[in-house]
């Protein structure tokens, strides 16, 4: 076995430190934490800031942490007294699955009043079991969850039973990290939770402010709300999170101000696993209500803590294998080179994920999500990548990698036009009002397509799908339309009922105009039609589905000169949207139609007398546009 010297072991390491570093493909932009793993707990257990807590977890992780914090202020607890308030605060947070985390923290409170003849003085312990369980959402963008947690009253004041004084609690907790979505290196915390505060148990009648704040009693439940916003910056190889904090713990009941704080402060992080914060914690809103806790003006706070995972050690002996595999890579002359770079979209120049890379005698590779790939160990001389990606064309790209050199090559990737929706199916028959089949031609202009019904009347037609106008056309028989609207792969089937051509002609084609020789009827004072105008209408359909050289027609509304201006014009206006309604029921396509009310305003007799005014009102169907 080759003895390994100090020395060697060295070399080793800075071998294997200097190959990792030249095989690393994600570039972090300087003063970018974006994508760091969560590191760090609050004071009170489990992952966050200070008071805050994070709905994001390391997984399988154990994390411990020791905070001291301290303030020294006049007329906290008493008008003309001083407070000396010293607490220390260890705890650990385990982190079994990646849901869920379960953390203990111990608490130790020095109250001293040095400016007092009896100079008082308390001791205090107490402890908070935490437990919390979150899922994640958007990518791992968003987290959110709940928890449950329990304060174990100062050990020094239990009495019987032993459950005096515990305090449970249950809230939500939600974080999302915008660096996930976008290039803001920021993540925000929400808290909030109920806590069914027990802590009076402990009250005997006779305690004060000074006790209060040295035992944290609070005679009332408390509705706890909490923001943190905090950045991520890395300088070098220092993390950065500054961060700032928002509490209010309102007791439920009491009158008067409720205790709030706001807390800036920064989180370093200068060693993996390793995290130092420093905080002062500020009391904006400071209750004065008997039976609240006071809150202190300031705090200065400081929390040394360290992270780690709890499967290290098969990491660490991975980790060790390939030092000395790397060492024998760096003693060797280099050989082999490495083929590096990003796959692109060809029109937007976006980079794409999950592309297949492929290259001859070598697994395949996908790429990243910002679009790079990497292959290590490649044989020198030319070379040839195939790459593809669902949706686009492969694309194969080539080049000439040296004996340990670098080639890159960066495939640009053409989208391939989308798949058109399967088509639709449309059967039926056609037949005359008297059951018998038609000898018919079914027409969908917007398709192009046009098909003769066989024998017995029956028709299928293969269109794509979405909403098609239909035409029926026979000899003998009025042209009738159907809007029919079918989904890809649907089978719909439409009959149709033909009605033969009148023997008195209601309709005639005139150079500028549809002209009527009877008049749609409506109810009165009403845009209704009247049931006798329907063969009117059905005539009027069927000469403008004849004639495909009439584009534009113009339905107008007139009325005579009787009652309001306004209302007539409103009529007319309504009464000629329904007559148009009833001809798009009948198949004539929407862009061939427009509606238009005139009111009273074009008279073609003389209001003054009844026969005149029965002229006037009308519709009209003028030609706007024609081939």
């Amino acid at each position: 076995m080759r003895r390994v010297t100090r020395w060697g072991l060295a070399a080793t390491l800075l071998a294997a430190l200097t190959v990792a570093a030249e095989e690393k493909t994600e570039v972090v932009p300087r003063g970018s934490g974006a994508g760091e793993p969560e590191v760090g707990r609050s004071h009170l257990g489990g992952a966050g800031l200070a008071r805050v807590r994070s709905g994001f977890m390391a997984n399988r992780a154990l994390s411990v942490s020791a905070t001291a914090g301290f303030f020294r202020a006049p007329g906290v607890t008493a008008a003309d007294g001083l407070d000396e308030f010293r607490t220390t605060v260890v705890g650990a947070s385990f982190t079994p699955f990646e849901f869920l985390e379960v953390s203990l923290a111990l608490r130790s409170s020095i109250l001293d009043q040095p400016a007092s003849a009896l100079r008082t003085y308390y001791l205090v312990n107490d402890a908070f079991l935490r437990v919390k369980s979150t899922s994640t959402f958007l990518d791992g963008a968003l987290a959110a969850g709940g928890e449950v947690f329990l304060r174990l009253p100062p050990p020094v004041f239990r009495a019987n039973p032993i459950t005096l004084g515990l305090s449970p609690g249950f809230g939500g907790v939600v974080s999302f990290d915008a660096s996930k979505k976008s290039p803001v290196p920021v993540v925000v915390h929400l808290n909030t939770s109920l806590f069914i505060d027990n802590s009076a148990d402990f009250d005997d009648g006779t305690t004060g402010q000074t006790r209060r704040l040295a035992l944290d009693i609070t005679t009332f439940n408390q509705w706890r709300t909490g923001v943190g916003v905090e950045a991520r910056w890395r300088l070098g190889s220092v993390g950065l999170r500054p961060f700032v904090e928002y509490t209010v713990d309102v007791p439920l009941g009491a009158p008067g101000p409720v205790p709030m704080r706001v807390t800036p402060g920064v989180r370093v992080l200068p060693w993996r696993g390793l995290f130092v914060d420093g905080l002062v914690e500020i009391g904006v809103m400071r209750p004065t209500a008997r039976g609240v806790a006071p809150v202190a003006p300031w705090q200065l706070m400081l929390s040394v803590g360290y992270q780690t995972g709890v499967d290290d050690a098969p990491a660490r002996r991975e980790y060790v294998e390939r030092v000395v595999e790397r060492e024998k890579l760096v003693e060797a002359k280099p050989t082999k080179g490495r083929v590096k770079g990003i796959v692109i979209d060809a029109a937007t120049k976006q980079p794409i994920a999950d592309a297949i890379i492929s290259m001859k005698g070598r697994s395949r590779l996908l790429s990243e999500a910002d679009g790079t790939f990497l292959l290590l160990d490649v044989e020198p001389g030319p070379l040839v990548l195939t790459v593809s990606r669902q949706g686009y064309a492969s694309r194969d790209v080539s080049g000439t990698l040296a004996a340990g050199g670098q080639v890159e090559l960066n495939p640009a990737l053409s989208q391939l036009p989308p798949e058109p929706p399967a088509p639709m199916t449309i059967r039926g028959a056609v037949l005359g009002e008297d059951d018998r089949a038609v000898a018919a031609t079914v027409t969908a202009p917007g398709a192009s397509l046009a098909k003769k019904a066989s024998d017995k009347g029956e028709y299928e037609l293969t269109l794509p799908s979405g909403e098609q106008m239909l035409e029926v056309a026979a000899a003998g028989y009025m042209t009738q339309g159907r809007r029919v609207v079918g989904r890809p792969g649907e089978a719909l089937v439409i009959d149709f009922v033909l009605k033969p051509v009148p023997k008195q002609t209601l309709v005639v084609l005139r150079k500028e105009k549809i002209e009527i020789k009877k008049q749609v009827h409506f109810a009165t004072a009403s845009d209704v039609i009247l049931p006798d105008s329907a063969p009117l209408l059905d005539q009027i359909a069927s000469l403008i589905l004849e004639n495909d050289r009439l584009k534009l027609i113009r339905v107008e509304g007139h009325t005579d000169d009787q009652g309001d201006d306004a209302y007539n014009l409103n009529l007319s206006d309504r009464r000629a949207k329904s007559v148009m309604r009833a001809l798009l029921e009948r198949g004539v396509q929407s862009e061939r139609l427009k509606a238009a009310g005139y009111g009273e305003t074009k008279p073609v007799a003389d209001n003054k007398k009844p026969a005149g005014r029965a002229q006037n009102r009308r519709v009209e169907f003028m030609i706007e546009t024609q081939e």
